[in-house]
């Protein structure tokens, strides 16, 4: 057998093997652009050091716009799963806590600080109360509270000496300044007595150990779990996009990889690619071989 035959295809494999490594060893070497004489060398520094701001923001507006996009991330934190996963830890939670001494202010607090806990619930409080007031003077309770009570009050004259001195006049004229007298005090005093009564069941709520909030509760658990997952999808519904605008997903990712100096940006590279780029190599060998053994015929 002619074994020079096969020097031509061996040697195809041998030099597809060999451009194909330099040609992917190339990508990141050199480092740094090469002068001679001043000038610089073509293809120095290697593709990747070269284009890596480029190749950065281009990864930074794919994660962004497509892999990360609000719609991903919103179908990801509203899913079925996730749904199931916060169930399951609320009851775990529940199940731990029903036995515990703790209070419910001391379980918050744990999560949040005390002093970031105190502030917390003095804004919340203060929402609350405004909230309350705003709704409170809009309603108007002068005209129903006056019309409540004088018509108690006429009711109940009824049969005594009094009810004679009773006409539509004086009814009137007493609903109109009744009306004015709490109405004014709903402006001046309602904001503080509200503040006072929300101050207090605020107080009694956070100082209830956790095992008297259970037995109290417990056939409202259920209802309570429910109550959190519709305000956890209200909260995903109405402020994912606005926290992914300030996130600005793409300029993160790209300063993130900016930050990387360029040995590591090759080593996360060759992590991710590292069984393609070889195969690469391989297969640059196996087309020289096929062109060699196509050689032979021409």
């Amino acid at each position: 057998m002619d074994f020079t035959l096969f020097v031509g295809p061996i040697m195809g494999a041998i030099i597809g093997l060999i451009t194909n490594g330099i040609a992917i060893r190339m990508l990141f070497r050199p480092l740094k652009a090469v002068k001679v004489f001043g000038i610089t060398l073509p293809f120095t520094p290697g593709l990747i050091p070269k284009e890596k701001p480029r190749i950065a923001k281009s990864l930074g507006d794919v994660v962004a716009n497509n892999l990360l996009n609000e719609s991903v991330i919103k179908n990801g934190l509203l899913s079925q799963e996730m749904d199931a996963k916060i169930t399951v830890a609320l009851n775990d939670l529940i199940a731990k806590k029903s036995t515990s001494e703790e209070t419910l202010r001391e379980l918050f607090y744990s999560f949040s600080g005390a002093e970031r806990g105190e502030k917390i619930v003095d804004d919340v409080t203060s929402k609350v109360v405004g909230f309350s007031y705003e709704r409170m003077v809009k309603l108007e309770l002068g005209s129903l509270l006056s019309e409540i009570a004088v018509t108690e009050i006429v009711t109940n004259l009824q049969g005594s000496m009094f009810a004679m001195l009773i006409n539509e006049n004086l009814i009137s004229s007493a609903k109109v300044k009744m009306s004015e007298i709490i109405e004014r005090m709903v402006v001046e005093k309602g904001e503080d007595i509200l503040d006072n009564i929300i101050q207090k069941e605020s107080t009694n709520l956070l100082d209830k150990k956790l095992c008297d909030l259970y037995r109290e509760y417990e056939d409202k658990m259920p209802e309570f779990v429910s109550w959190v997952i519709q305000t956890y999808h209200q909260l995903i519904e109405n402020n994912i996009g606005i926290l992914i605008r300030a996130l600005d997903l793409s300029r993160l990712v790209e300063d993130q990889i900016n930050g990387y100096d360029v040995l590591t940006f090759e080593k996360m590279l060759l992590e991710i690619m590292d069984k393609e780029l070889k195969a690469i190599v391989w297969l640059g060998g196996l087309l020289g071989l096929i062109m060699g053994l196509v050689m032979l015929f021409f």
